[in-house]
Parts: C-alpha cells; structure tokens; sequence
C-alpha cells in the first residue's frame, strides 16, 4: 500500500505544487493522523504504575541487585542508552561510564521506549520475538494473555529479566553465583517463567533489604497479594509506568504540529526534506504510518560487528525466530520518533551518526570506502550485503537533497 502511495505521489509532484501542497498530498495518501503524542489516554485503572517505577528505577530484580531497566533507558538520552551495544550485568553508571565498567555486552543496540506503549506498535525487539497478531502475543515464553500479561509490551518488558547478560547475573563457579541465575540458567525459556515467580516468592521474605519492604508496601496499595506476585504482575506494571513516563515525557513533535495545520512548524529545508522522504527516496516504504514503522522485517545488509548473539558473532536476526532461511539478516524496521536523538543506529549500534545510517541506506559504499574497514570486513559481510532488500535498489537523490533529508529527520 506505501509503495503504491510513493508511486502516486512522486506522480503529484510533478504537477508544479507548493510544498505545502505537495505535503498536503503526502499526508492523506500515506493516511497520517499527527496523533503519536496522546496525552488524553486514561490512566491504568488497576494503579500499578506506581508498581513498575520501582520495577523500573531500583534494581531489585536483578539477580546481582546491580542494574534497572533505567540504566539503558535514560531520560536525557531519549529513553536509549547512547551506546552501540547496551552493557548489562556488571556495568556501573550510565551511557559511556559503563564501557569501562568492565559489565557483559548485551550484543544489541537498546532500543528508545518511546512510541512503545502505542497500542499500534505491535511488535518488539529487533527480531521481532515479541509479536501480537490474531489477537494472541507471540512471544519465546509463550503465548502472553494466556499467562496474565494483558499487552505485548508487558511480555517484552520482563524477557530481558530472563537475560543472563542483562539481568540474571554471573554464574562463574560455585562461589561466585547467585540463586537468580541458579534457578533460571538451565531452563527452557517456557520453564523460566516458573522459574522466575519462585525467585519473585523467594525475594518478598528479605525483609531486611529496604527495597524488598518499599515493594511490599507498593503491592499492598495495589491491593496484591504477596502469593499473587508473579512475572505477569511484573510486566503489567512496567508497561504501566512505561506508558505513563512517556505520555508525560513527550511533546508533539514538529513534524506532528505540521500534519496537524501548524505550516510554520517546519522550515522550507525540512519541508524539502518530507518531500524525498516521502517521495524519491522511498523512506516510507518502510518507516510508514504515525509511528514511522510498518512493524516488519527488512534487511539493509547491516554490517556484521564484532559481537552477536548467534555463532561466530554473527547476528542472523528475525531467522532466529522463524528459522526461515529467507529471513537472514532481517530485522525490525525501528520506528523513528525522536530518531536525532538516539544515536548510534543500527541494530548493532555500527552507524555511529544519523547522516551515516542514512547513507548507508542509499548507497552501502559509503561504509565500505572508510579506510577503516579492513578487507576482512568486506568479504565477512557478503551474505549480508546480498540480503539487502528490493526497495533500497535505485535511490537517487542528490547532495542536496541528501541534506534536506537529515532536517527533516530532525523534525520527527
């Protein structure tokens, strides 16, 4: 349907229009509504918020008490993390202090949690191993309302709790463990959840750790039994909070003041800019809709980094969750609200600038002619570079052009 739009549109353009009118057309043939900042959305009814910021902010539910989901979803840095490959278990501080910390690589860059408690944003993580399609939520642990979660974003919360790297802990020999890891490592992901409630049961009787009786009051409020503590509860109240911090934390954005009649909001460079986003460069094709997604997988021949989650480094993306083979390299079209604010990019963090990924976009060879890249980089990624999808074939815009792209990004 946006590939079609593209066509009708790059076909109105030639027409002779303003901007604003050329914009006009954009704007109802790809059906955008301006409304990704909803402020007007009630709060939960079942008061758990209050539950996931303690979840969220203490790291009561690590295994080693040494790191929270707010250490890699920082408020000054768009709720990412501002680094390449988030550091998890081990890590001390935030952003680049935790480099040198000396804490375990989580091999993929942290996504922003803005635009995720959209009840249109329908899928999760880069491989997309969190999906809700047919009214179920697809996830490795299951399917989701069946255990108690009541969204696909409170599934996706709580499987990095079930992460070794980000959050279990270490486990390097008898006497450097801990029960987190002891009761979950050998599990079959289905069996972690068991797991886990037992580890959840087993940290409520710690009275004496000044978090564990904060959290016990804050169930208590929600009305929750200390025997009804589960997984489920937790994921419930982390998508609870992460709904509410970024109702609070966002602002329309200028592009989304412009799709809503304000022609001021963005500059004649910018409105440019929408127009080969929307138009020759084929942007939309992909980052479709309000929320800049159309919640699939592509691939752009991402370079292989240094580190992966799958054998010799390597990361095979959404093949690892349909073991199709066609699906190598594939991953999630990340939704670009607040894009400028949220680098590196990529899903191993290797683009270190947005002028850099979207060069890449266009044209691999503005990676590869880095002096930096050794030849050893360069026949390493040939499967890679094979699976770049159709729609990236043919992008011809100029320097100019080019330029006008990166302010409307901005914009977003």
């Amino acid at each position: 349907m946006y590939r079609w739009a593209i066509l009708l549109f790059v076909s109105f353009q030639s027409w002779g229009l303003s901007l604003d009118d050329s914009l006009d057309v954009a704007i109802s043939a790809f059906q955008l509504k301006g409304n990704v900042c909803d402020k007007s959305s009630p709060p939960d009814p079942n008061n758990l918020s209050s539950l996931g910021k303690i979840f969220f902010e203490r790291p009561i539910l690590s295994g080693d008490k040494d790191i929270s989901c707010a250490n890699c979803h920082i408020d000054n840095k768009a709720l990412a993390d501002g680094l390449p490959l988030a550091v998890g278990v081990g890590g001390i501080g935030e952003d680049k202090e935790r480099l040198i910390s000396g804490g375990a690589v989580v091999p993929r860059n942290a996504f922003t949690l803005f635009a995720r408690a959209d009840e249109r944003y329908t899928t999760f993580f880069w491989d997309g191993k969190v999906q809700m399609a047919d009214n179920e939520i697809y996830s490795p642990i299951g399917e989701g309302y069946s255990m108690g979660f009541e969204s696909a974003l409170s599934v996706a919360a709580i499987l990095p709790l079930l992460s070794r790297d980000e959050f279990l802990g270490h486990s390097n020999g008898p006497y450097n463990s801990n029960s987190h890891v002891e009761l979950l490592e050998n599990q079959y992901f289905n069996d972690k959840v068991k797991a886990q409630n037992k580890f959840l049961q087993d940290l409520l009787k710690d009275t004496n750790d000044a978090d564990i009786r904060i959290l016990v009051q804050a169930l208590n409020n929600a009305e929750i039994a200390k025997q009804n503590f589960t997984l489920s509860v937790v994921g419930n109240a982390l998508a609870s909070f992460i709904r509410e911090k970024v109702k609070v934390t966002c602002e329309p954005s200028n592009w989304e003041q412009y799709i809503n009649g304000d022609k001021r909001a963005l500059t004649e460079k910018q409105k440019e800019g929408a127009l080969v986003f929307y138009g020759k460069g084929r942007c939309a094709a992909c980052h479709s809709g309000d929320l800049l997604s159309d919640m699939n997988f592509h691939s752009v021949g991402v370079p292989q980094g240094t580190q992966g989650p799958h054998m010799f480094g390597q990361d095979l993306g959404r093949a690892l969750v349909t073991y199709r083979t066609e699906d190598r390299y594939k991953f999630k079209t990340p939704s670009l609200i607040s894009v400028s604010k949220t680098a590196p990019y990529g899903h191993n963090g290797i683009f270190p600038s947005l002028e850099s990924v979207v060069k890449y976009h266009i044209n691999p060879m503005f990676f590869y002619r880095n002096p930096k890249v050794t030849d050893e980089m360069i026949l390493k990624n040939n499967e890679s570079l094979a699976s770049r999808s159709e729609v990236l074939r043919w992008i011809k815009i100029d320097e100019e052009e080019l330029v006008s792209l990166l302010k409307f990004l901005e914009t977003l």
